[in-house]
Protein backbone atom coordinates (compact mmCIF):
# COMPACT_ATOMS: atom_id res chain seq x y z
CA UNK A 1 0.00 0.00 0.00
CA UNK A 2 1.00 3.15 -0.98
CA UNK A 3 -0.23 6.77 0.62
CA UNK A 4 0.42 9.76 -1.01
CA UNK A 5 -1.01 12.95 0.34
CA UNK A 6 -1.90 15.66 -1.55
CA UNK A 7 -3.13 18.29 1.11
CA UNK A 8 -3.06 18.77 4.51
CA UNK A 9 -5.20 21.92 6.12
CA UNK A 10 -4.98 23.25 9.95
CA UNK A 11 -8.46 23.16 11.57
CA UNK A 12 -7.44 24.55 14.84
CA UNK A 13 -11.39 25.48 15.93
CA UNK A 14 -11.81 21.46 15.57
CA UNK A 15 -8.36 20.65 17.30
CA UNK A 16 -7.60 18.52 13.83
CA UNK A 17 -6.19 18.77 10.67
CA UNK A 18 -7.68 17.12 7.84
CA UNK A 19 -5.11 15.07 5.33
CA UNK A 20 -6.44 14.14 2.13
CA UNK A 21 -4.68 12.50 -0.97
CA UNK A 22 -4.59 9.24 -3.02
CA UNK A 23 -3.60 5.60 -1.68
CA UNK A 24 -2.53 3.13 -4.10
CA UNK A 25 -3.21 -0.93 -3.10
CA UNK A 26 -2.32 -4.34 -4.81
CA UNK A 27 -5.55 -6.78 -4.10
CA UNK A 28 -8.55 -5.77 -2.04
CA UNK A 29 -9.06 -1.91 -1.02
CA UNK A 30 -7.38 -1.64 2.38
CA UNK A 31 -9.78 -1.83 5.81
CA UNK A 32 -10.45 1.38 7.64
CA UNK A 33 -8.08 -0.05 10.45
CA UNK A 34 -5.12 -1.06 8.23
CA UNK A 35 -5.34 2.29 6.05
CA UNK A 36 -5.66 4.21 10.02
CA UNK A 37 -2.45 1.97 11.30
CA UNK A 38 -0.38 2.94 8.15
CA UNK A 39 -1.60 6.30 8.28
CA UNK A 40 -0.48 6.95 11.89
CA UNK A 41 2.61 5.58 11.45
CA UNK A 42 3.47 7.76 7.57
CA UNK A 43 2.28 10.98 9.89
CA UNK A 44 4.08 9.92 13.28
CA UNK A 45 0.93 10.27 15.44
CA UNK A 46 -0.44 8.20 17.74
CA UNK A 47 -3.30 5.36 16.58
CA UNK A 48 -5.96 6.39 18.38
CA UNK A 49 -5.78 10.41 16.92
CA UNK A 50 -6.46 9.59 13.38
CA UNK A 51 -10.26 8.97 12.17
CA UNK A 52 -10.84 7.56 8.31
CA UNK A 53 -13.75 9.65 7.41
CA UNK A 54 -13.33 8.39 3.34
CA UNK A 55 -11.93 5.50 1.35
CA UNK A 56 -13.24 6.61 -2.28
CA UNK A 57 -12.12 3.75 -4.25
CA UNK A 58 -11.74 4.55 -8.04
CA UNK A 59 -14.04 2.41 -10.23
CA UNK A 60 -11.71 -0.16 -12.17
CA UNK A 61 -8.65 1.24 -10.84
CA UNK A 62 -6.60 0.01 -7.84
CA UNK A 63 -6.68 3.07 -6.03
CA UNK A 64 -8.63 5.53 -3.64
CA UNK A 65 -9.08 8.74 -2.77
CA UNK A 66 -8.87 9.51 0.98
CA UNK A 67 -9.97 11.79 3.90
CA UNK A 68 -8.71 11.87 7.03
CA UNK A 69 -9.29 13.48 10.15
CA UNK A 70 -6.10 14.07 12.75
CA UNK A 71 -6.93 15.10 15.92
CA UNK A 72 -4.28 16.98 18.96
CA UNK A 73 -5.38 14.51 21.40
CA UNK A 74 -7.90 11.78 21.89
CA UNK A 75 -9.31 13.42 23.93
CA UNK A 76 -10.07 15.83 21.21
CA UNK A 77 -11.14 13.09 19.14
CA UNK A 78 -13.45 11.53 21.64
CA UNK A 79 -15.71 15.32 22.02
CA UNK A 80 -15.84 15.91 18.00
CA UNK A 81 -16.50 12.58 16.31
CA UNK A 82 -19.96 10.82 17.38
CA UNK A 83 -20.16 7.52 18.22
CA UNK A 84 -22.27 5.16 15.71
CA UNK A 85 -24.72 3.42 17.74
CA UNK A 86 -23.81 -0.66 17.19
CA UNK A 87 -20.86 1.09 18.55
CA UNK A 88 -21.97 1.89 21.90
CA UNK A 89 -24.58 -0.86 21.87
CA UNK A 90 -21.65 -3.44 21.43
CA UNK A 91 -19.26 -1.60 24.42
CA UNK A 92 -22.42 -1.56 26.43
CA UNK A 93 -22.59 -5.34 26.19
CA UNK A 94 -19.22 -5.97 26.66
CA UNK A 95 -19.39 -3.77 30.23
CA UNK A 96 -22.28 -6.14 31.42
CA UNK A 97 -20.31 -8.95 30.94
CA UNK A 98 -17.34 -7.70 32.69
CA UNK A 99 -19.60 -7.15 35.44
CA UNK A 100 -21.48 -10.11 35.30
CA UNK A 101 -18.04 -12.07 35.11
CA UNK A 102 -17.41 -9.58 38.09
CA UNK A 103 -20.79 -10.48 40.01
CA UNK A 104 -20.32 -14.34 39.34
CA UNK A 105 -16.41 -14.28 40.55
CA UNK A 106 -17.32 -12.27 43.72
CA UNK A 107 -19.32 -14.63 45.35
CA UNK A 108 -17.06 -17.74 44.16
CA UNK A 109 -13.66 -15.95 45.58
CA UNK A 110 -15.07 -14.79 48.96
CA UNK A 111 -16.96 -18.86 49.65
CA UNK A 112 -13.09 -20.23 49.72
CA UNK A 113 -12.59 -17.57 52.25
CA UNK A 114 -15.63 -18.15 54.58
CA UNK A 115 -14.91 -21.96 54.59
CA UNK A 116 -11.44 -21.26 55.62
CA UNK A 117 -12.78 -19.30 58.86
CA UNK A 118 -15.34 -21.84 59.56
CA UNK A 119 -12.66 -24.36 59.57
CA UNK A 120 -10.34 -22.55 61.67
CA UNK A 121 -13.17 -22.30 64.56
CA UNK A 122 -13.93 -25.39 63.91
CA UNK A 123 -10.32 -26.74 65.18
Amino acid sequence: MKIDINEKKDKPLLSRQEVRGIVTFDKASPSNDEFSANMAKQLTVELDRVMVKRIATRFGESKADFLVYVYNSKKDLDAFEPKPSKWVEKMKKKEEAKKAKAGEAAPAAEAPKEAAKEVKEGA
